[in-house]
C-alpha cells in the first residue's frame, strides 16, 4: 500500500509540473492601435490572462524592455525585429497585438512569431467586450501552436450549431489516409545530337554512327618501306588500295572492322587484318534540348592480321627470273583515323600514319603511309 501511495504521489507531482516544463516562453509586446489607452491596457491584460490559462509563461517586462532597446525605433513590427526580441529574451514566441475599440466591441488582431521556424501568422476578430477573456483565449489557442493557424475556417467563424472539426489522431494512432496512386514512370531522357552535316542538318544518335551501325568503305593511298625484309628488291614506295567492313558496337564511337588491301603499284604484297578504333567527336557540346556537333570524328585504330608477299626472285640457267614461293608473316599496325560525315549514310575517311610492322626471324618490314577514301553506312 505504501508503494502504491508513493507511486500515485509521484504521478500527481509529474502531472502538476508537466505543463510548466512544457510551457512556451512568450514575449508579449506592448499593444498598439487607436487612441484609447484604457482599451489597449485591457486587451494587454486579457492576453496575459489567456497565456496563463493556456500554460504559457510571459517574458518579464524588464527583460522585454531591455530587448526592445536593440530595435531601432523601439517598436518591433517586422520579422527581423521579432527575431531580435526572441534572441535577447529567449522567447519561443513573440506576440504583438493591435486594438481598435468601438462602443461595445473591439477589433483585436494578434500576430505571433515562432522562433524555431521564423513563421509569422496573425488572426483578427471583433471581440465582444462582455466576453473579452474567453474570445481572446480562443485566438491565442489557435495562434500559439506549432502547426500554426492552418487552413479553413477559424472556430469563431463556424456557423452556430455546426459540429466541430474532427480531432487529429493521437500520437499512438496512425492516421488513415487514402492510398496515393504511384506516379507514372518518367519517360527516358531523349538522346539526340543536332548534327551539322554538310548535306543538311539532322538529329541523330549516336554522334558517330548516326544510328547506322554497319559501314562499308574503300580507300586509296601510298606507303613507303622505312625498313625492308632481307632479299627485297625494287622500289620501297607503293600505291595501295584497301577495303573494309565495320560495325559500331557502342554509342561512344567504338567500332570493330575487318578488311584487307595490297599494293596496286610497286612490290607484290598484300594483307588481311581486323581491329578496332575509337572515333571521338571533339565538337560535341550539350544544349538545352539536345547535343550539338559538327560531324568530324577522330580517333586511334589498332589492327593485326597476316601479311603476304612473293619470295625473292631467282635467275634460271636461261637468264629468266623466277619468283619465289609466297611468304606469309604476321602484321601489327596502328593509325590515326579521321572521318567526315557528309550525311548519316555517307562519309569521307582518311587513315594517317598507317604504321604496319611485319616481324620475321631474319629482319622486319616497317611500312608508313596514308590513305583517303569514302564509305557508306547502313
Amino acid at each position: 500500500m505504501m508503494r502504491r501511495a508513493l507511486s500515485c504521489a509521484a504521478a500527481a507531482a509529474l502531472t502538476a509540473i508537466a505543463p510548466a516544463a512544457l510551457a512556451d516562453r512568450v514575449a508579449v509586446l506592448p499593444a498598439r492601435g487607436g487612441t484609447d489607452e484604457a482599451a489597449r491596457s485591457a486587451a494587454q491584460a486579457e492576453v496575459a490572462r489567456g497565456l496563463a490559462a493556456l500554460g504559457h509563461t510571459p517574458v518579464p517586462d524588464s527583460a522585454l524592455a531591455a530587448a526592445l532597446k536593440g530595435v531601432a525605433d523601439g517598436v518591433a513590427d517586422t520579422t527581423d525585429e521579432y527575431r531580435v526580441v526572441s534572441a535577447r529574451t529567449g522567447a519561443d514566441w513573440v506576440l504583438s497585438g493591435t486594438v481598435e475599440p468601438a462602443v461595445t466591441t473591439a477589433r483585436v488582431e494578434l500576430t505571433a512569431y515562432l522562433a524555431s521556424t521564423g513563421r509569422v501568422e496573425s488572426v483578427a476578430r471583433e471581440v465582444d467586450r462582455s466576453k473579452e477573456a474567453q474570445q481572446t483565449q480562443e485566438m491565442l489557442a489557435v495562434l500559439l501552436r506549432p502547426e500554426g493557424v492552418g487552413v479553413g475556417e477559424l472556430p469563431w467563424e463556424r456557423p452556430a450549431g455546426a459540429p466541430p472539426p474532427a480531432a487529429p489522431p493521437s500520437a499512438g494512432e496512425a492516421a488513415v489516409l487514402p492510398p496515393v496512386p504511384a506516379p507514372p514512370p518518367a519517360p527516358p531522357a531523349k538522346k539526340e545530337v543536332q548534327m551539322a552535316y554538310p548535306l543538311g542538318p539532322e538529329r541523330v544518335w549516336p554522334a558517330y554512327s548516326g544510328g547506322r551501325r554497319v559501314a562499308l568503305s574503300a580507300s586509296l593511298g601510298a606507303a613507303v618501306a622505312a625498313a625492308r625484309l632481307p632479299g627485297a628488291s625494287g622500289s620501297a614506295a607503293s600505291l595501295v588500295g584497301t577495303a573494309r567492313v565495320a560495325y559500331a558496337v557502342s554509342d561512344r564511337g567504338l567500332e570493330l572492322f575487318a578488311g584487307g588491301g595490297g599494293n596496286l603499284v610497286g612490290p607484290f604484297a598484300g594483307w588481311i587484318e581486323g581491329g578496332a578504333r575509337l572515333m571521338l567527336t571533339p565538337s560535341l557540346t550539350p544544349e538545352d534540348d539536345a547535343w550539338r556537333a559538327f560531324p568530324l570524328h577522330v580517333g586511334p585504330a589498332l589492327h593485326a592480321g597476316a601479311f603476304f608477299r612473293s619470295g625473292a626472285g631467282v635467275v634460271g640457267p636461261d637468264g629468266a627470273t623466277y619468283r619465289g614461293d609466297l611468304e606469309v608473316r604476321p602484321v601489327i599496325g596502328a593509325s590515326l583515323d579521321v572521318a567526315l560525315a557528309l550525311s548519316p549514310s555517307v562519309q569521307l575517311e582518311a587513315q594517317l600514319g598507317n604504321l604496319r610492322w611485319v616481324p620475321s626471324g631474319d629482319g622486319s618490314l616497317l611500312l608508313l603511309g596514308a590513305t583517303l577514301g569514302a564509305g557508306a553506312r547502313f
